[in-house]
C-alpha cells in the first residue's frame, strides 16, 4: 500500500482498519465494537470515533483500500491491446484486494443492505458508480456518449454478478468467478461491437 496513511489525529489508519478485520474474524461484524478496536489497536476512542463514527465506516476504508488497489494497477496489466482483457485484469484487482477477508465482506456488504439502514442504500449506489468508473477508467476502454453509457451499465451489471459469483466461490484464487467475469466481458465484447456504428451515431 506504500506509505502509511495517517488520519488527521496521527494514528495509523493501516493498523486501525487491520485490527477491526481481525477482530471481526473472530468475533463477527455484528459483535464488532469501536471501543475494542481502539484498545486493542492502542489509540483512544475518541480519536477514533472521530474517523471511523462506526462500523459502517470501517467497512467504507475496507473498500476504499480496493479501490486504491484499482487505481494503482501497474503498467504492466494494462499493456493488452485488448480493452476487455485490460478490464478483466483490472476488475479483477478489486476483487483480489478484497480476498483475504472474503466472507467477512460479504457480511459487510449485508450490512449494509439491511432494512433498518436504508440510510446506507444511496451512497452504496454512489459508490457502486464510482467503481464501475474506476474500473473503465484505468482500463482505458474508449468509448463516448451513448456507447459509455452502455458501457457503464453492463459494467455494473457485470460486477454484481461477478461479486454474487465471488462471494460463494471457494475455488483456488476464486478462478471459478474469473472465468465467469472473462466470459461475461468476451459476450459484452462481441455485443457492443456489433453495436457500435449505431451507438456512435446516437452518441
Amino acid at each position: 500500500m506504500g506509505a502509511v496513511r495517517q488520519a488527521d489525529n496521527g494514528f495509523d489508519l493501516d493498523r486501525v482498519l487491520a485490527v477491526a478485520l481481525s477482530l471481526a474474524e473472530e468475533f463477527g461484524w455484528d459483535q464488532l465494537r469501536l471501543s475494542e478496536v481502539a484498545e486493542v489497536a492502542g489509540v483512544p476512542l475518541a480519536s477514533l470515533a472521530a474517523r471511523f463514527p462506526d462500523t459502517n465506516a470501517i467497512a467504507d476504508a475496507w473498500f476504499a483500500r480496493a479501490l486504491d488497489a484499482v487505481w494503482s494497477t501497474p503498467p504492466e496489466l494494462l499493456a493488452d491491446p485488448d480493452p476487455a482483457v485490460r478490464l478483466e485484469r483490472v476488475m479483477w484487482r478489486w476483487f483480489e484486494a478484497l480476498a483475504p477477508h472474503r466472507r467477512l465482506t460479504g457480511t459487510m456488504l449485508a450490512s449494509k443492505l439491511w432494512p433498518s439502514h436504508p440510510h446506507h442504500w444511496v451512497p452504496m449506489v454512489f459508490s457502486l458508480s464510482r467503481l464501475v468508473h474506476a474500473f473503465l477508467d484505468v482500463a482505458r476502454v474508449p468509448g463516448r456518449g451513448a456507447e459509455r453509457a452502455l458501457q457503464e451499465i453492463g459494467g455494473t451489471l457485470l460486477t454484481l454478478q461477478t461479486l454474487a459469483v465471488w462471494l460463494r466461490d471457494d475455488s483456488p484464487g476464486q478462478e471459478h468467478a474469473r472465468a465467469v467475469l472473462r466470459r461475461s466481458l468476451a459476450l459484452g465484447g462481441a455485443l457492443l461491437g456489433r453495436l457500435g456504428p449505431t451507438l456512435s451515431r446516437i452518441g
